[in-house]
């Protein structure tokens, strides 16, 4: 009876350890990862053996706990677990785009504004980019001269980066795909998205 017992409390810890790795390892992946580094591939692995990990550890945990009233809270607590994953990511990957503009902002405006004064060109700035390590480079500078369009990463037409702007418009071009997201970060920054 106490070797069952031990057994089954080996089985219900193993199951709950299975249901909530999979979005430990999303949120430890997301949170220590640098500005600009995530890997949408690595993510859908995660997310994709992640599944297949949760279903196993639910059913396992399902199977084992004997008390209801512990199997509805366990399993009301991973929900709300994974419920506030996302908003955690969101927030932390917010904050690190700030501290980013923030402890470059008086060299990127320096460029940004260089090349809106066609003092250099976006070939020179990508150069003196790359020479300072920056994750950043120029991606364009819109007709009508008033944005810098700074490129974080991304595939062929869904990109994302900062945006120096004199103005609090979205630009009219964009260089890489229908601008979707335009979120201002402080004056004179934002950050844009494309799809």
């Amino acid at each position: 009876m106490e070797e069952n017992q031990s057994v089954r409390s080996t089985t219900e810890i193993t199951g709950i350890i299975l249901f909530l790795f999979p979005g430990l390892l999303f949120l430890a992946t997301s949170l220590f990862q640098g500005i600009g580094q995530a890997n949408p591939f690595i993510l859908l692995i995660i997310i994709l053996l992640g599944g297949i990990a949760q279903i196993v550890g639910l059913v396992m945990y399902l199977v084992a706990a004997s008390n209801l009233k512990i199997k509805l809270l366990h399993i009301a607590a991973g929900i709300a677990f994974y419920l506030i994953i996302l908003p955690v990511v969101w927030a932390a990957n917010f904050l690190k785009e700030m501290v980013y503009i923030e402890a470059h902002q008086e060299e990127l405006e320096i460029i940004a504004e260089d090349l809106l004064a066609n003092r250099i060109s976006i070939e020179t700035a990508n150069e003196m980019l790359k020479s300072k390590n920056y994750l950043l480079q120029v991606i364009c500078i819109p007709k009508e001269q008033k944005h810098v369009l700074f490129i974080l990463g991304g595939l062929i037409d869904n990109c994302v980066g900062f945006s120096y702007s004199l103005t609090d418009k979205r630009p009219s071009e964009n260089c890489c795909g229908d601008l979707i997201k335009w979120t201002k970060l402080k004056r004179r920054w934002y950050k844009w998205g494309t799809t």
